[in-house]
């Protein structure tokens, strides 16, 4: 599972990096980007959750996994301007409940007190930013959303990362 880390790490900051790069493209087709990226999520949870054979043990999680498939699918679908407003509520609400799954996690794992406040801080501003945007969505609260969604996919490999090396720093200095 060690290579399965890296290589994720190196693809989410590759991938935000470009999402950074090239936010004004992607706001304009943000549909493709997120749908792409809500089949991601969920088919990846699903293939860790058989390789670690929990498939059977997390039921909920597993439905919810199948869920974000299903909405990643209908937001592939949702390119028109007559869904604009469906597209902004879906994205956004999804965007809520991954921060709540955040914090939930980060709350229960809590490794490194700083990280998991600047986690928790980060969630926050996001939720915000959702919650805004499912009010008043707009070409302007999507190319927003993008850019933060773009420091997000850096960010959610970062914080473990870093939560974990700083733990093996504790741990070193505790030995000594």
């Amino acid at each position: 599972m060690k290579k399965y880390q890296i290589i994720k790490t190196i693809a989410f900051i590759i991938f935000g990096i470009l999402v950074l790069v090239f936010c004004n493209t992607l706001t304009n087709n943000a549909y493709l980007l997120v749908g792409g990226l809500m089949l991601m999520y969920g088919i990846e949870d699903i293939i860790v959750k058989i390789v670690e054979k929990e498939f059977t043990r997390d039921v909920p999680k597993v439905a919810n996994d199948f869920l974000i498939i299903l909405l990643g699918v209908i937001t592939l679908f949702l390119g028109s301007e007559e869904h604009f407003k469906s597209f902004c509520i879906i994205w956004a609400t999804w965007a809520i409940l991954r921060e709540a799954w955040e914090v939930e996690e980060v709350l229960l794992h809590l490794k490194n007190k700083v990280i998991a406040i600047i986690s928790i801080i980060e969630s926050i501003v996001v939720i915000y930013i959702c919650v805004t945007f499912i009010f008043e969505p707009s070409i302007e609260h999507v190319h927003i959303h993008v850019i933060v969604l773009g420091i997000e996919l850096i960010l959610e490999v970062l914080f473990p990362l870093f939560s974990e090396l700083l733990g093996h720093k504790k741990g070193e200095e505790e030995n000594i």
